[in-house]
């Protein structure tokens, strides 16, 4: 992943850009936000209330424009328990998710693509 710009140092908000596309996101290493290449781990740290499946098309990462800007994520659904877990894990590009839905569990299946939008997302930095 490449930080392209850090927008704002005091709140560690930077615009990156990965395989699956260009968005911002809170840069959350102990190190201040600087530009280059890093390997991340990305979260979304809220729950995802709304989706919707996507017959069709490739995983992605974007954003869209507005007064607060809002990542818009399509993922293919690699695994979720059946259980009463509300934790699934999705594949953006070669980066692994693990978001939280906590309704129409039912409606998902393994391989299908869903798509939402993310108020915030976190940018974990770590060393390989």
């Amino acid at each position: 992943m490449e930080v392209l710009q850090v927008l704002d140092s005091s709140q560690g908000i930077v615009r990156f850009r990965c395989e699956s596309g260009v968005a911002s996101g809170r840069w959350m290493g102990s190190n201040p936000a600087k530009t280059g290449q890093f390997d991340i781990e990305i979260e979304v740290p809220e729950e995802v209330a709304e989706w919707a499946a996507v017959p069709s098309g490739v995983t992605s990462l974007s954003e869209a424009a507005g007064a607060e800007p809002v990542a818009l994520i399509t993922g293919e659904v690699v695994r979720f328990n059946d259980s009463d877990d509300s934790v699934i894990e999705i594949r953006v590009g070669t980066a692994i998710l693990l978001i939280e839905i906590p309704n129409r569990r039912s409606e998902l299946s393994v391989e299908g693509l869903i798509s939402f939008q993310a108020p915030e997302i976190q940018l974990y930095p770590y060393e390989l």
